[in-house]
């Protein structure tokens, strides 16, 4: 534990994954640093800023990590589509806060923020479970269908489309659907990488240096976000056309088996 006087607490770096504490006594002019760990003499003592993606530290604290576990990218929902605003009703009527959600919907721009996916194999935690709800109303084609989602979630805990579909290959287009914008930005980001690493042959300075550095940082970040969250959704996508596939060929044998044969 250190005392500092007055605000030498600002000239701490930031590290994310820091556990120090910062105690601050306004009145003596003091500032106390709890230490997670033993500092040699000379050690740099190293605090964190909060849980910031780099979008958040190049902003308001002009630096950027070249591997930050917090960073995030935001998505915008399409703007094109005839029943647009009946789904956007229905989802503003029945979107609720979430609690194992680290993010909801924004009903006024329907933005989602998607993490980092751990595992492609796993329960997809990083991509909004509110995402994958919009997908699924984003691919229903008919008010009937819409009708459906509205009272299945009447019948349920309120919140619209937040389970599978019941027909399969409409789960596997939504969730395809999502694989197609975000492949898409992928696309875009690997070009903007691409452009700005061939600027380092063109361009001088110490200055412009540090800012393509953190440009770069910033775009890597929410690559490597993105390609975690298509390969999960590639991954769920095949996962249910072979549980289908399978479940089609079992009908098939039964079907052509006559029964008591084996």
């Amino acid at each position: 534990m250190g005392k500092f006087q007055g605000s030498i607490f600002d000239f701490l770096n930031h590290d994310g994954d820091s556990e120090a504490v910062l105690l601050i006594d306004e009145d003596k002019q003091i500032s106390e640093v709890i230490a997670d760990q033993d500092y040699t003499p000379g050690k740099q003592v190293l605090v964190s800023y909060g849980k910031y993606p780099n979008s958040t530290l190049i902003l308001d604290f002009g630096f950027t990590l070249s591997y930050n576990n917090c960073d995030q990218i935001q998505m915008i929902s399409p703007q094109h589509d005839p029943l647009r605003n009946l789904k956007l009703e229905l989802v503003h009527k029945h979107s609720a806060p979430l609690v194992t959600d680290s993010i909801s919907i924004d009903p006024f721009q329907n933005s989602f923020i998607i993490k980092e996916v751990r595992s492609s194999r796993g329960k997809g935690k990083g991509i909004p479970q509110s995402l994958r709800a919009f997908a699924r109303i984003l691919c229903t084609d008919t008010f009937e269908e819409l009708k459906d989602l509205e009272l299945e979630a009447v019948q349920t805990d309120g919140r619209l489309a937040r389970r599978p579909l019941k027909n399969i290959s409409r789960e596997i287009q939504s969730h395809q659907l999502l694989l197609s914008l975000i492949t898409h930005l992928i696309q875009d980001y690997d070009a903007s990488i691409k452009s700005l690493k061939l600027l380092r042959s063109h361009c001088t300075g110490g200055n412009f240096a540090l800012r393509r550095q953190m440009a770069l940082d910033l775009l890597s970040g929410e690559l490597r976000i993105l390609r975690s969250a298509s390969a999960w959704l590639d991954n769920y996508c095949s996962s249910l056309s072979n549980e289908t596939a399978a479940s089609e060929m079992g009908i098939h044998v039964n079907l052509l088996v006559p029964r008591g044969s084996i």
